[in-house]
């Protein structure tokens, strides 16, 4: 009965913990994102200033697809500011099997750079992902720190 009891305050505490990403507009099913040096059982996401953030996210598309696009932005009060992307082509430089088609699990994988020029600041991160008519597969938002 203790066994149990701890096994599940483990996991209200680690729930409470949790980075939560919050959808903002995604049509995509089945969104899975995991974030490099960010753990689980964290509430902020924090990137070290001068070093690359690694990002996965696995997802079931609802329609099909062509080609698609990845955006990332900060929120810095009501402002939103893109984060400069040198191959925001996901299909060749984010790994995913373009056309995608709906109903087929698709995984984009890759790396963003955390520049020593960025503010140090806490802010809200937005990883869009769009197919080529501007359709949002994807939009989840998390907070984060640039330290």
């Amino acid at each position: 009965m203790q066994g149990s009891l701890l096994f599940l305050l483990l996991g209200v505490l680690s729930a409470v913990n949790a980075v939560i990403f919050k959808d903002c507009g995604s049509t995509a099913k089945n969104i899975n994102i995991k974030i490099g040096g960010c753990p689980d059982a964290v509430s902020v996401c924090r990137f070290p200033s001068g070093q690359n953030a690694s990002i996965e996210a696995t997802f079931t598309p609802r329609s099909s697809f062509q080609e698609a696009t990845i955006k990332l932005a900060a929120s810095v009060g009501v402002i939103n500011i893109d984060f400069p992307m040198k191959f925001p082509e996901a299909c060749s430089h984010w790994g995913l099997k373009c056309p995608g088609k709906a109903g087929l699990p698709q995984t984009l994988r890759g790396e963003v750079s955390v520049e020593s020029s960025y503010p140090k600041i806490k802010t809200e991160v937005t990883l869009q992902l769009f197919d080529e008519k501007g359709e949002t597969l994807i939009c989840k938002s998390f907070p984060a720190e640039i330290k």
